[in-house]
């Protein structure tokens, strides 16, 4: 085998031997790499470890509770002034109203009383007279959760 040098581009001076060892090794990375992008895509396609969790957990809760509602409540991202909620996995139960859901969050937020709580479930606001029983049935989420985001908005005019 011989070793003779080559440039492999301005100023780097290299011998064949390690330009085919380095290629060798880029290919394999490149090989790596695509491997890693299709588990990385099959797991994003809905088969990813937090959404097995979640789906288990929905599951248990419901065989264990059929006649309760398995919520994630969140603050809206689009909330630059959204108040954090210190707890926002709930089981309510089927009769319970927008209206009281919209009590409990108001608790656990600790919200101002001027300021108005907006809850939407898929980007809907939802009458408060609505049972989260009937609202869960129409747009749980794949994964079993019923997701309810709040936001805020100041009733009293500018604050």
């Amino acid at each position: 085998m011989s070793m003779t040098t080559s440039y492999s581009s301005p100023g780097v001076l290299q011998t064949d031997f390690a330009a085919a060892a380095s290629s060798a090794t880029t290919s394999a990375s490149s090989a790596t790499t695509s491997a890693a992008t299709s588990v990385s895509t099959l797991n994003t396609a809905g088969m990813s470890n937090d959404y097995l969790e979640r789906l288990k957990k929905s599951q248990v809760i419901l065989e264990k509770y059929p006649d309760r509602v398995p919520l994630i409540v969140q603050p809206s991202k689009n909330d630059r002034d959204a108040y954090p909620i210190d707890k926002s996995k709930y089981i309510t139960p089927r009769d319970l109203t927008m209206m009281q859901l919209q009590q409990i969050i108001r608790k656990r937020v600790r919200f101002p009383p001027e300021k108005a709580l907006f809850m939407f479930v898929n980007n809907k606001i939802f009458p408060i007279t609505s049972l989260v029983g009937a609202i869960y049935d129409e747009h749980k989420d794949a994964d079993g959760f019923l997701y309810v985001t709040y936001c805020q908005e100041n009733t009293f005019g500018c604050m």
